[in-house]
């Protein structure tokens, strides 16, 4: 047997390898222009080829050579795109370009019929299919310019005598319909597309953070960094614990406490830097990941937070009619600046730890380990 299943396997990974996720084409315009480019480039080089093979065989080398040639450069179009893993407005525009091409050289050499009418029904669909939206205007406008100037110049088109006036107005309309309704299913299309795009940035979102404070979870730190095991040169850490929660739940209840954890959640996000990260560790715990090896930077913002949360009581009302108390609240962190041979699992564990020192030192404080 010449064909193996673990040849077949291996195709099937080279494939998948060079194409995008179903995921990515239904959401991303671009990954699904660059699948329809990938297929209308490859069918049309399979179906010129032949035809080029079929008409050299059987009429000759000259009159096969367009077919060859347009086979040839669909073909190349054909590899280009599918090697280069992202959508390429050059080789759309090309493929669309010389499709335009075909159908003057099929018009003007058979005239309005046989391939030139199938083809040149074929471009507005492609047109849709390959390129942007507003692209396709330009391209399907430059179509109908075609067609409008062969139609009044039959001397051009070599139009049969009974193709008459009516004829050509109505083969132009059957075009513009045409195009009409594949713009029609186009728009629709993309308006399913948005709300798709809508309800999966909802479900990526509520998936990501922490339904009660608004803070990433745990499942985001794997996805924003790719797991625990990976490396954490670059970054630093810091973790976070809120002093004495257990007394405010068992003071004021939960409902307080969980005021008081947004609470908390809005003032580290307003004091830690641009690119910073924020993420629910534990009940009252979070770790704060910074893009930056350095300490004093780590310290500096590790402080201001101890101080603006020290400083930021929140207020709450204990009974009805009366003014609210104002319940102060204070954090201990301690943070680390990973080394070249630390994870990130790692990181967190010595951020932790230096957590640990600093509650154990008497609370409200900052500790840093050392690198």
């Amino acid at each position: 047997m010449f064909w193996k299943e673990s040849d077949m396997r291996r195709v099937i990974g080279y494939v998948r390898k060079h194409l995008d996720s179903w995921d990515d084409i239904c959401i991303n315009d671009k990954a699904r222009l660059r699948l329809s480019l990938i297929l209308f480039s490859l069918a049309i080089a399979i179906v010129f080829l032949a035809m080029a093979v079929h008409t050299f065989i059987t009429v000759g080398f000259l009159t096969a050579a367009s077919s060859m040639l347009f086979g040839s450069a669909s073909l190349f179009l054909f590899l280009w795109q599918f090697h280069r893993k992202e959508y390429c407005m050059i080789s759309a525009w090309l493929l669309g370009a010389l499709s335009l091409v075909m159908a003057v050289y099929f018009t003007i050499s058979n005239g309005l019929e046989g391939p030139s009418h199938i083809w040149i029904t074929l471009l507005p669909i492609m047109s849709t299919m390959i390129l942007p939206f507003w692209h396709s205007f330009i391209y399907n406008g430059a179509l109908l310019a075609l067609l409008i100037w062969l139609l009044k110049n039959p001397q051009h088109s070599h139009m049969p005598e009974d193709y008459g006036p009516h004829m050509r107005i109505i083969f132009l309309l059957s075009i513009m319909i045409l195009a009409l309704c594949n713009y029609t299913s186009e728009y629709i299309r993309r308006r399913t597309q948005k709300q798709l795009i809508i309800m999966t940035e909802k479900y990526r979102d509520s998936s990501l953070t922490d339904p009660l404070t608004g803070a990433y979870n745990r499942r985001a730190l794997t996805s924003h960094f790719g797991g625990m095991e990976e490396p954490a040169h670059g970054l630093s850490f810091a973790m976070l614990d809120l002093d004495f929660f257990k007394k405010v739940n068992d003071t004021y209840g939960h409902e307080i406490g969980d005021k008081l954890l947004r609470h908390i959640v809005a003032i580290v996000k307003k004091v830690i830097p641009p690119g910073a990260q924020l993420y629910r560790w534990g009940g009252e715990e979070f770790l704060i990941i910074l893009k930056s090896s350095s300490i004093d930077i780590l310290y500096d913002v590790s402080e201001n937070i101890r101080k603006v949360v020290a400083s930021t009581p929140l207020p709450i009302s204990i009974q009805e009619g009366k003014p609210p108390e104002l319940l102060a609240a204070t954090v201990s962190i301690g943070g680390t600046v990973a080394s070249r041979q630390d994870n990130i699992e790692q990181s967190i564990g010595q951020a932790d730890e230096q957590m640990y020192l600093a509650k154990g030192s008497g609370r409200n404080k900052v500790m840093i380990s050392l690198i």
